[in-house]
């Protein structure tokens, strides 16, 4: 959203003109890979890149995929969402500013606000300070894998500071961000919903009053993170959790808990 503040990309640039070979790449926009109304096939779910040990996946190896499977839906028509969109984006990032991906975020976000505890996991990192995941069964994870997809590892505190930041103006403006939750698409579950690149949740309020949250949700198995921001009362939960835990509970029920010991109490 920032390359679009800039002048540097629209929303409604197609895919096509930055990435070739992808199926109905000649419809699909900008807009559509961030709010995951694309249609794209989420090229990490192929049961041949699952059973196989985590690996990052190859642009060319994604549209392989991709071809494979076919659309889902025809673009614009449903949401799903699709890793894969995620990855054709940071490509597209990387192609306007020239630079790797992790030397965007660097410099676009990480130091532009002032994270210290926060950076992007490249394929050839050491991860020995970051907590390992802890998937059941057998399932199988590596956090280096991701990409653009999901690529940060971070504190608690600084998921806060981001989202503090984005909320004040200080990484897009209050016009881009309203933009950004304008439109807003039905998620897996009946009270969520996503825009460009953010999350809204329905949830009663401290008196029981319906109230919108707004965060992300993110993970793989064996970890999950989820940040949730009460707008009204400019409240924050931030939780990051290994095991197969639901990280958005735990930052519910912290969130509901800090507004009930702040509500008013009642005379006596």
């Amino acid at each position: 959203m920032q390359l679009v503040e800039d002048g540097r990309l629209s929303l409604d640039a197609k895919l096509s003109n930055w990435i070739d070979g992808v199926p109905n790449g000649d419809l699909i926009t900008v807009r559509m890979l961030l709010n995951h109304t694309s249609g794209l096939y989420s090229a990490n779910e192929d049961r041949d890149v699952a059973k196989n040990e985590p690996a990052a996946l190859s642009l060319k190896d994604s549209v392989s995929i991709l071809k494979k499977h076919g659309p889902l839906f025809c673009p614009g028509q449903y949401w799903r969402y699709s890793n894969t969109g995620y990855l054709f984006l940071g490509k597209i990032a990387e192609q306007v500013y020239g630079q790797p991906l992790s030397q965007i975020i660097q410099n676009k976000i990480i130091d532009k606000i002032g994270l210290k505890n926060s950076y992007m996991v490249n394929v050839d990192d050491n991860i020995s300070d970051i907590a390992e995941p802890r998937p059941s069964g057998d399932q199988k994870s590596d956090i280096r894998t991701p990409g653009a997809a999901g690529p940060m590892a971070a504190t608690s505190s600084d998921m806060v500071l981001f989202w503090r930041a984005f909320l004040n103006g200080d990484l897009v403006s209050p016009d881009t961000r309203s933009v950004m939750f304008s439109t807003l698409y039905p998620m897996f579950d009946k009270n969520m919903f996503y825009g460009l690149g953010v999350m809204a949740m329905r949830a009663p309020g401290p008196k029981g009053e319906p109230a919108i949250w707004i965060g992300h949700a993110g993970g793989m198995p064996g970890i999950k993170a989820f940040v949730m921001i009460d707008p009204a009362s400019l409240q924050y939960a931030a939780v990051a959790l290994t095991g197969d835990g639901p990280a958005s509970a735990v930052a519910y029920n912290m969130l509901r808990e800090w507004q009930k010991a702040s509500a008013p109490q009642p005379e006596r």
